[in-house]
């Protein structure tokens, strides 16, 4: 189909809150449900693009409510055009916007990617077919014991999965210390364990109460000491440790990519958070260049596309299902598959995003189409 060919017929958006199995405890905060936000851009040429991301507190479903009446009509396949003309536009704001963009570009890489036949790591460049997956386990870890946090861990090391991610937070630096030296004592030489503190800290000297003393764990990574923001806070406790540091999930623009890259080992990036596909990739070139590693943020079945397209990604990050505290299997038709800890590319054309939009709509809290 020529140029042009693909317009935009129809957008449909909705709000899906699906309970958790048992709430969820992130150092203070207790999350009872994850709210999902979905969309699907439907074409005349009956190519139909899907997106979800986590609603995460945000604006996303009001600001794409704005924003989709704006794409009736268009080329579907000129996706940089809608992304410019609209930041352009909205300069002020564009930082309640970022998010809703990020939704709807991977929502038309996708539609590109069917309208062409071939998976969206295939239209990126195509380098592999598979990449390591990285778990994140040991939810609420200051409830439970430390027995069963093991057991989940020793489960999927069975599975030939070797990077693993835990969490910590909170001010308690002494039961947090002892937690990870008994994990990184226990699966020594058998597994390499990450620690994300979900931005624990906000100075020098508070983060170092912990960090120093598990500095010593051959640890791949402490994630997310400080906000994305504090990128010279980062640099900064970067130089005062042998543990690498992860940050980048939550950058809204090239720019604020371009500070950070400077400052940590491994960048984290969310093409449904900030600002889709190319977005993503121009991040990650940034990090090659710099020499840096690149992990990205959970929806391991668009990251894993991307990673399939660039060396530089060293895992593709993932919440199992029996943690409970992820259920986005329920709106999706299929999930990619792992084998000897590893994920498998799947070569049906598309961004890997298959949402089945009858479970959408059963589970939405809000919807609404503009055509």
């Amino acid at each position: 189909m020529t140029r042009g060919g693909i317009r935009i017929n129809r957008v449909e958006l909705a709000v899906c809150r699906l309970p958790l199995e048992k709430p969820v405890l992130l150092g203070s905060v207790r999350v009872e449900s994850r709210d999902y936000v979905c969309l699907r851009v439907v074409t005349n040429a009956g190519v139909e693009g899907f997106s979800i991301g986590y609603r995460s507190g945000s604006n996303l479903f009001e600001a794409l409510q704005i924003i989709a009446p704006r794409l009736i009509g268009r080329d579907a396949l000129m996706r940089q055009a809608f992304n410019l003309e609209f930041e352009t536009a909205h300069i002020p704001a564009r930082a309640g916007y970022v998010r809703a963009l990020s939704l709807i570009d991977v929502a038309l890489w996708d539609i590109a990617a069917k309208a062409a036949g071939i998976p969206l790591y295939i239209l990126l460049g195509g380098l592999r077919t598979e990449v390591p997956a990285m778990p994140v386990v040991g939810f609420s870890y200051a409830e439970r014991a430390i027995a069963e946090i093991e057991d989940e861990i020793e489960r999927h090391c069975g599975d030939d999965e070797t990077l693993l991610k835990v969490m910590i937070k909170g001010p308690d630096v002494a039961a947090n210390t002892r937690y990870i030296h008994a994990l990184a004592s226990r699966f020594a030489g058998k597994a390499n364990l990450a620690v994300d503190t979900h931005w624990s800290w906000r100075s020098i000297s508070e983060a170092l109460e912990t960090c120093r003393r598990i500095d010593d764990c051959n640890l791949a990574f402490i994630e997310d000491p400080f906000l994305p923001q504090q990128w010279r806070l980062a640099g900064e406790l970067r130089a005062k440790l042998k543990t690498p540091v992860a940050v980048g999930e939550d950058v809204l623009d090239p720019y604020g990519f371009l500070d950070l890259v400077q400052n940590v080992d491994v960048l984290r990036v969310d093409a449904t958070g900030s600002g889709g596909v190319m977005a993503a990739m121009n991040a990650i070139a940034l990090a090659a260049a710099h020499g840096r590693r690149v992990l990205p943020h959970v929806f391991p079945y668009l990251h894993l596309h991307i990673a399939c397209a660039q060396k530089t990604v060293m895992a593709v990050e993932y919440i199992p299902e029996h943690t409970g505290t992820d259920p986005i299997r329920k709106l999706l038709t299929e999930f990619p598959t792992i084998k000897r800890g590893k994920f498998q590319v799947s070569d049906q054309p598309g961004a890997g995003c298959a949402l089945q939009w009858t479970a959408v709509r059963e589970h939405a809290e809000s919807a609404c189409t503009f055509e």
